[in-house]
């Protein structure tokens, strides 16, 4: 279970503070998969980041699994760290690592007792041919995949997905929605996916929030639909791709 409660977020400007997010009250359920959607700008990163206390609330408390991660010490927010995996935009692989180094990588920086294999994940991910390739000599897919990989060596209880697909074109892009679905399916953890490709939640996610100007303006059962109001504001549109309401 992820709490927020009555959370804001500011960042210091030079002229005034930067509100990034403001009384954000949200809870996500253990095993879920859940989507944070919304346009550049409306705050959907800056929440993820405070889940694994990359970021630290202004006011109110972020609590996972019960622990308030927002005023934890260096040891326990380590602890509690190594229970998250993540996954990024941009892939964040080591050019000069191999492709099993990056996976591995986790593994080097901390005791992870119920770790897999590299043999394992790259199976897993389909890149098993890929092992001793380096990322110069692969396409986004594969690089995604391999960032996976990495997020899943460790066995995370919880799986953060920052726009995981907005680098990728459609067909990777419905590639990688399948390979986190397998994810979710056979892992049964909890999937926080940002993104602001309505399909990507409408495909992946069980609930939605919908984020505008640091504010979540409705929460969502995610279901099917054939209609898109492309004229309308972007939380309207959103809420009426992702219900039949």
């Amino acid at each position: 279970m992820i709490e927020f409660n009555q959370v804001d977020k500011m960042f210091d400007e030079k002229d005034k503070p930067l509100i990034a997010l403001s009384d954000i009250t949200l809870s996500i359920h253990k095993g879920e998969t859940f989507g944070v959607v919304g346009e550049s700008g409306a705050g959907k990163s800056t929440l993820l980041r405070l889940i694994n206390a990359l970021e630290k609330p202004t006011n109110g408390s972020v609590s996972v699994n019960g622990i308030d991660v927002s005023n934890l010490s260096k040891k326990k927010l380590r602890q509690a760290q190594k229970q998250i995996g993540m996954i990024f935009q941009q892939f964040n692989l080591l050019n000069n690592k191999t492709v099993g180094e990056n996976v591995h990588l986790p593994l080097e920086l901390h005791d992870y007792p119920a770790a897999l294999t590299t043999d394992e994940v790259l199976r897993f991910v389909g890149l098993e041919d890929k092992k001793d390739s380096y990322p110069s000599q692969l396409s986004g897919g594969q690089k995604q995949r391999v960032g996976i990989a990495r997020a899943l060596i460790t066995r995370p209880d919880i799986l953060l997905c920052d726009e995981p697909t907005s680098a990728l074109d459609q067909n990777t892009t419905e590639e990688i929605v399948e390979v986190l679905k397998k994810v979710h399916r056979e892992f049964k953890m909890t999937i926080v996916v940002v993104t602001h490709e309505l399909p990507v939640i409408k495909e992946l996610c069980e609930r939605a929030a919908i984020m505008e100007q640091g504010e979540i303006r409705k929460v969502i059962t995610v279901k099917r639909s054939t209609e898109q109001a492309n004229v309308k504001p972007y939380h309207e549109r959103a809420i009426e791709v992702l219900t039949d309401d």
